[in-house]
């Protein structure tokens, strides 16, 4: 979509198998980004369904970007960073589950005191109750790691700076975990984030998402976002409960008969050299994380 004025927004759409789902989102949102003077990229991840067809007669009103190979969710989403000359991306899925007024909503609420708007999601909206159960452990873990609370954790709706996405590539995700990483990691670094209600609707189409696979997943992501930049928070509890247990093992030992002195060595050495790795780590995490904040306030 081409403008005489410099465009305020992009909006970034991953399509992967969502012909059924692009007319309805792309019918609804065309007009008001032209209205807004919003450009429209939409990343086909390689779909191997009438994607392609469906986007044709939106040629003159779209950007189009097609993976020559299926990349994933969060890579087709940075290609459209990438292609994006905006200030502010916005991103919102290809299967109608993303409702048009909740992303003017958030447009309406962008200002300079603020890194990134995030959708969360709110009762009433579509959830299927087989994800459920994996949701509420996926933002448990998020919560109890992070130490705060994080209202939503992956809804794909949110609106973010452009140049902070692009110093924030190497640490997210290329999968379906791109929303879940990005969250996490602008959290870690004390980015200036707003979590904005949103109402989501029943998907079009079928979901590519496997409940177990991309679960598990998703918590070892953010098991990994949480070692890189704070360890601690892992590690220290692991080290300090294994030398716990070796001080209860040598009182246990002076006050009966019971005898374990290699037990309470395992325990004491595991616990020491947990507790040592854990501050090496935490140093390394520190200068990672002030290289990573140097960038985005540059």
């Amino acid at each position: 979509m081409q403008s005489a004025r410099k465009a305020a927004l992009t909006v970034i759409i991953p399509a992967y198998n969502d012909a059924d789902g692009l007319v309805k989102v792309l019918d609804e949102l065309l007009p008001k980004a032209e209205e807004h003077n919003w450009n429209v990229i939409v990343v086909n991840d390689a779909s191997t369904d009438d994607t392609l067809a469906t986007l044709r007669p939106y040629a003159d009103r779209i950007s189009l970007i097609s993976n020559d190979y299926t990349r994933g969710y969060g890579a087709s989403i940075k290609r459209g960073i990438l292609q994006a000359d905006t200030e502010w991306v916005a991103t919102m899925d290809a299967d109608g589950q993303h409702r048009i007024a909740d992303l003017l909503n958030m447009y309406g609420m962008l200002h300079e005191r603020v890194d990134a708007l995030l959708g969360a999601r709110v009762i009433g909206s579509h959830a299927p109750w087989m994800r459920r159960p994996g949701k509420w452990v996926l933002q448990w873990t998020a919560n109890f790691l992070a130490k705060q609370h994080i209202p939503d954790i992956n809804c794909g709706l949110r609106i973010m700076g452009r140049d902070i996405m692009l110093d924030l590539f190497t640490v997210t995700s290329d999968r379906f975990s791109f929303s879940t990483s990005s969250t996490v990691v602008l959290l870690q670094l004390g980015c200036r984030v707003q979590f904005v209600p949103v109402l989501i609707n029943a998907r079009i189409g079928k979901s590519t998402v496997k409940q177990m696979r991309d679960g598990m997943y998703a918590v070892m992501l953010i098991l990994r976002l949480i070692f890189l930049f704070h360890p601690l928070r892992v590690m220290l509890p692991i080290g300090l409960g294994l030398i716990g247990i070796a001080l209860v093992l040598f009182l246990a030992s002076l006050v009966s008969d019971f005898s374990a002195p290699k037990t309470f060595l395992l325990f004491f050495l595991s616990g020491l050299q947990v507790f040592l790795s854990a501050l090496i780590a935490a140093q390394n995490s520190s200068l990672r994380r002030d290289f990573l904040l140097q960038r985005i306030r540059m």
